[in-house]
């Protein structure tokens, strides 16, 4: 069973320096794995413009045939 813990410092000690928790951090432990979601300070924000939601558009299908070589075979050809 994997150390939540020590999973969770881990995380966190990845984002050391990215994003500010003050404006919102959500964290979510699978059982398997920590999750850590942090907003972007604002000039993180405006290095990357505003967030698009690319379910369903060009630009998912894009993004999607870019990373589909690097999903596991199980992964590929799937959508959400």
């Amino acid at each position: 069973m994997p150390d939540k813990n020590f999973l969770r410092r881990c995380a966190l000690d990845a984002l050391k320096g990215v994003g500010d928790s003050g404006l919102g951090q959500w964290e979510e432990w699978s059982g398997f794995a920590y999750h850590v979601r942090r907003r972007l300070t604002g000039e993180e924000q405006a290095g990357t413009g505003d967030a698009v939601d690319v379910r369903g558009t060009p630009e998912q299908e894009r993004i999607y045939q870019e990373m589909e070589p690097y999903l596991p075979p199980a992964m590929k050809g799937q959508r959400e």
